[in-house]
């Protein structure tokens, strides 16, 4: 999955974003451009949790690299990963999930 330049906006932190700091701070424009790629099975993964959760999912086990950048001209920040062959993973997985009034 390859994107570059996706618009978003950046309220500088969760509570900001969520509006529970008054006066709420205003967002400011933002980007972000990733490379993400998954490469081969490990093997297959589900779960279900008919209780309180609600949800289940089926997918597989995988190996993923990613690279990204972001910047936030008006806060004069800007951020690069090092490059996608250098990522190291914990897990990757690909699942497709079904929960709340979908489960």
């Amino acid at each position: 999955m390859h994107v570059e330049e996706l618009r978003l906006v950046d309220y500088g932190t969760l509570a900001n974003s969520l509006g529970f700091i008054t006066p709420q701070t205003p967002a400011s424009p933002a980007t972000a451009s990733f490379d993400l790629r998954w490469m081969g099975e490990v093997g297959p993964t589900s779960a279900t949790d008919p209780g309180t959760n609600r949800f289940s999912f089926a997918g597989i086990f995988t190996h993923a690299t990613l690279a990204w950048s972001a910047s936030v001209p008006a806060q004069h920040f800007k951020f690069r990963s090092d490059a996608a062959r250098t990522s190291h993973e914990t897990f990757a997985e690909l699942v497709n999930e079904r929960n709340g009034s979908f489960f």
